[in-house]
């Protein structure tokens, strides 16, 4: 849950290189609902089924965060809404529903980039009703782990510090799920990755 209390966004646009990101980007929330989660807080739940491989939606970022324009808590902007692991480099705040997807270390769905811009994914087939959840640690080239509460049979216990930091086995799973800005950022050590994994 990226929540940290009402649905109330602020919906002004921002630049982020040269595309404009806020409320002309908006897409309208049809297939998915916000309630209550058993993983942590609010989940996003799918409100039909989706096959494996369908676009489930496309993430609604409001605008970035700037030394210039930081969150403002009294627009209940918090940093559990943020992505902190966007292809440019920025801080991107994310609106609702798209803050509220749970962490799972088995998801059912995952995050993709199209155009730098990212929408979700069903990992599998999903179920009208189930939450869809991803894992936190694709794309992620590094952070501070706290503890899950996933459910799943291969639940790490904690989310892990980073996609490097992963067991191998789920490593090779997530690797072709990984965004081009973050195999070129990372190139390296996916390159010393691949050879461990290999050797």
């Amino acid at each position: 849950d990226r929540s940290g209390g009402s649905d109330r966004v602020s919906v002004a646009p921002a630049v982020l290189g040269q595309r404009a990101w806020g409320i002309e980007d908006y897409r309208p929330v049809m297939d998915v609902e916000v309630r209550h989660s058993d993983i942590e807080g609010s989940g996003v739940f799918a409100s039909r089924s989706f096959a494996v491989g369908e676009t489930i939606r496309v993430v609604n970022i409001v605008r970035e965060i700037t030394a210039d324009a930081p969150l403002r808590p009294d627009r209940d902007e918090h940093v559990e809404h943020c992505n902190w692991h966007h292809p440019e480099g920025a801080v991107v705040l994310y609106g609702v529903p798209d803050r509220h997807y749970n962490h799972s270390c088995d998801p059912n769905a995952w995050e993709r980039f199209v155009d730098d811009r990212p929408e979700i994914v069903a990992r599998r087939s999903i179920s009208q009703g189930a939450e869809i959840t991803i894992d936190y640690m694709i794309n992620n080239g590094g952070g501070a782990p706290w503890p899950c509460n996933c459910g799943a049979s291969r639940c790490r216990g904690m989310t892990s510090v980073s996609f490097f930091a992963l067991p191998p086995d789920v490593q090779r799973e997530y690797i072709p799920l990984l965004a081009d800005w973050f195999v070129t950022r990372y190139s390296q050590e996916l390159s010393d990755l691949e050879k461990r994994l290999t050797g």
